[in-house]
């Protein structure tokens, strides 16, 4: 039966090299969206070890009275519970050079997922990636954004989810000597 409980044991380097051995061991470069679409495809293909049903780049159902705020809500990747057919878990990837603002964006698109699938009780996972050790983010700041809530476009407020459950992972890149990059660490930052 999946669960996502058993999400940390499978966010690992040794999960990543054995779905993508081009990022852990053969290296890539750092152009357009690759390392972004390395992200998604393992963040996927966790969630279907796990035992989900899971697939990147997922739209929102544009339903429910948060229909119109944004356009497309597009997430990275979306676990689906086989038994309930409901969202277990909504993630995100994204590049982190130690600026909030790359961040609170992706968080409020996490949020926004959550109340169009209906699925207040789905784990909200932000994975962001840096070359090498950063600043870390306010992981509080980024976790206020999903209890509180925020204001969107157009003034449309986004109410909070005082009960999300946000987890957060750090993929720490390396260039080698070659100039390319591989993934060196996964690490779990924090959760509410």
């Amino acid at each position: 039966m999946a669960n996502v409980n058993d999400v940390p044991g499978r966010l690992t380097v040794e999960a990543a090299s054995s779905h993508l051995p081009m990022w852990t061991e053969w290296g890539v470069r750092d152009v357009g969206h690759f390392v972004h679409s390395l992200g998604c495809t393992f963040l996927t293909a966790v969630g279907r070890d796990l035992g989900f049903t899971a697939v990147s780049e997922v739209p929102a159902p544009r339903e429910a009275p948060l229909a119109h705020v944004e356009e497309d809500v597009r997430s990275d990747s979306v676990w689906f519970d086989r038994t309930t057919k409901r969202v277990a878990l909504v993630a995100e990837f994204e590049r982190y050079a130690g600026k909030q603002k790359d961040l609170s964006p992706k968080v409020e698109t996490l949020l926004l997922a959550q109340h169009r699938w209906d699925c207040k009780d789905a784990i909200l996972l932000l994975a962001y990636w840096s070359v090498g050790l950063v600043t870390l983010p306010d992981h509080d700041s980024l976790r206020g954004i999903a209890h509180g809530g925020y204001c969107a476009m157009g003034g449309v407020r986004v109410p909070g989810n005082p009960k999300a459950r946000i987890v957060f992972y750090q993929f720490v890149v390396r260039a080698g000597q070659d100039g390319l990059l591989r993934l060196e660490n996964i690490i779990r930052r924090g959760e509410s």
